[in-house]
């Protein structure tokens, strides 16, 4: 025998308090009005209409009642359909062109606008400068 255990712990049956039928009532009554509510906002909406039950007890009842509302997680995306990108046949039939910006020691920041022919990946023109260059930008194309 591995537990020393009466028989009378063994067969009880527990028995359902009273007060857990009107706490069954007044929870569904809630859940059928607000359906998106979880169990604290039902809670403090049963405080406010002067029922003192303790928290864990009306809790035993909403689970009980199967009211857990399940956790919306994000959605993952569908994984994308990778197409290869399209290489040119020929130089000068598709330019690339991009900012990019860094800093020196000193905390001056500059900007380099770069143009890159997609055929033979070669630069066609690197600027840089310390002031807006993005407004430059038509005088360079």
């Amino acid at each position: 025998m591995l537990f020393a255990l009466s028989t009378s712990v063994y067969y009880y049956q527990g028995k359902r308090k009273p007060e857990d039928e009107q706490i069954h009532k007044e929870l569904s009554a809630l859940a059928e009005l607000h359906r998106s509510w979880g169990f604290w906002m039902m809670f403090h909406h049963l405080r406010l209409f002067s029922f003192t039950w303790n928290h864990k007890r009306v809790y035993r009842v909403y689970t009980h009642m199967y009211l857990n509302l399940r956790r919306k997680y994000k959605q993952r995306l569908p994984s994308r359909i990778k197409i290869p990108l399209i290489q040119p046949l020929h130089p000068n039939m598709n330019w690339s062109m991009d900012f990019m910006s860094d800093s020196l020691l000193g905390g001056r920041t500059f900007r380099t606008f770069n143009i890159i022919d997609d055929y033979n990946r070669e630069a066609l023109n690197s600027t840089l400068d310390t002031a807006e260059s993005h407004l430059k930008c038509p005088i360079f194309i």
